[in-house]
């Protein structure tokens, strides 16, 4: 799915071809760019807030790896780095209003999870889910994670965040959707799309 940039000037999306890439263009319209080439199909997920970093899903369908998170400087040289690259999945990437932490999803446990984890990447990480879920976000303050819980509900974890270190609240049910695959907030924060 296309993702528009924080400023709201440009939209980032992947173009199919041998691989997928990434390719941006400005949001009034204009001409399109390659944002990145690669030998992985590739997926956008994220713009951190200031607009310097996109996070995106890679798989190099070598099957080493399943599908990965890695991230595109949009500034310097702009030379994409693995950020969490397993052998599991991890996918759903989610830049944390300040930018400082990331949400995502892997299946490391055997099933599909929400973690919590620093950027840049330090090795640390905080499972947020308890039970499953996928489609983790933040809220506009950062001071809470949502995500859709295996059974479709949508859980909040409150967030409290203190150098490198961060404290999760239990999860809590907010209310049950249908068929869930994607999740934001409003810009007022009072509605869940």
């Amino acid at each position: 799915p296309p993702l528009g940039s924080p400023d709201g000037l440009r939209i980032v999306y992947s173009v199919t071809g041998k691989f997928d890439d990434l390719y941006v263009k400005p949001a009034l319209g204009g001409n399109e760019e390659v944002l990145l080439h690669s030998d992985q199909d590739k997926i956008a997920e994220s713009w951190s807030a200031d607009g310097r970093y996109l996070i995106f899903e890679a798989n190099d369908r070598k099957g080493a790896t399943e599908w990965d998170l890695w991230i595109l400087p949009l500034t310097g040289d702009r030379k994409p780095f693995p950020y969490v690259a397993t052998r599991f999945a991890e996918h759903e990437g989610a830049f944390s209003p300040d930018g400082k932490w990331i949400a995502y999803v892997s299946d490391e446990s055997g099933k599909s999870e929400v973690y919590v984890a620093p950027f840049p990447a330090t090795g640390a990480k905080w499972q947020v889910s308890t039970a499953g879920g996928f489609v983790g976000f933040w809220n506009r303050d950062g001071q809470e994670v949502l995500y859709v819980a295996s059974d479709q509900t949508v859980m909040s974890v409150g967030v409290r965040t203190s150098g490198a270190t961060i404290d999760l609240a239990s999860p809590r049910p907010l209310f049950r959707a249908r068929d869930a695959i994607g999740g934001a907030l409003s810009p007022d924060g009072k509605r869940i799309l």
